[in-house]
């Protein structure tokens, strides 16, 4: 059952999903030399198709579990990538990572033990095995930003299984020279504390609005790409 989900799952990210998203992009949304982040890069599959578009962009991705940096350098052999394995929150701090052997699944968000959806998960992938905890450090984009004197970010991308907004708020001085942004939204219950109403209003409460939906074929949760008012 395993096997056969993640067959289904990868051959909808990756003729299905993904393609919407770049059919979009290379339409909509048009650089040259930019500044990319992907948060929560997993084995870099969208860096991929930024690097597609965007070829002299300099990307950064954001990956704390170093067991995938090897497959997103294999998938990824620009030399404007750069790999960090730290994680992004909204503070300076170090967090628990729960290491799933579903590696799509990792989070620093706690799980929602009553959720229906968690329910349908294990009934479909069977019980987690091999769950690993480390300690990841955790930066903030403004902190990142200013060690890195990065001024403005072009483009950036948040799929960190419901700790989104928690990226966010790390991104209170940076978020006023953030052009666009992609973030995951779940429709489901499986996190804790997660709030879909708090990622909004704190994308419209500085001046983000709604440009695009791309809803994942049969799965609880969609891609959203927003686009700040100033770079209008």
């Amino acid at each position: 059952m395993k096997f056969l989900f993640l067959l289904l799952y990868n051959f909808l990210e990756d003729f299905l999903h993904l393609v919407k998203i770049k059919k979009f992009l290379k339409k909509n949304v048009l650089f040259k030399k930019s500044i990319i982040f992907d948060v929560g890069c997993h084995k870099g599959k969208i860096t991929k198709i930024f690097f597609d578009l965007y070829n002299q962009s300099k990307i950064y991705c954001f990956e704390p579990n170093k067991l995938l940096h090897k497959t997103i350098k294999q998938n990824n052999s620009n030399k404007n990538l750069t790999v960090n394995s730290c994680a992004l929150g909204k503070k300076e701090e170090e967090k628990i990572l729960s290491l799933e052997d579903l590696d799509l699944t990792s989070s620093l968000s706690k799980i929602n033990k009553n959720s229906f959806y968690l329910k349908v998960k294990k009934l479909i992938l069977g019980e987690a095995k091999n769950s690993l905890i480390k300690k990841v450090k955790v930066t903030t984009i403004d902190n990142f930003c200013k060690t890195k004197k990065i001024k403005k970010i072009d483009l950036i991308k948040i799929d960190v299984e419901g700790h989104e907004y928690m990226v966010l708020l790390g991104s209170k001085k940076m978020i006023k020279n953030i052009n666009y942004i992609i973030i995951e939204i779940q429709k489901n219950s499986m996190y804790k504390d997660y709030s879909k109403k708090k990622i909004e209003s704190f994308l419209k409460k500085n001046n983000f609005y709604l440009l695009k939906k791309f809803n994942f074929p049969f799965m609880f949760f969609e891609d959203r790409l927003y686009k700040n008012k100033k770079f209008d």
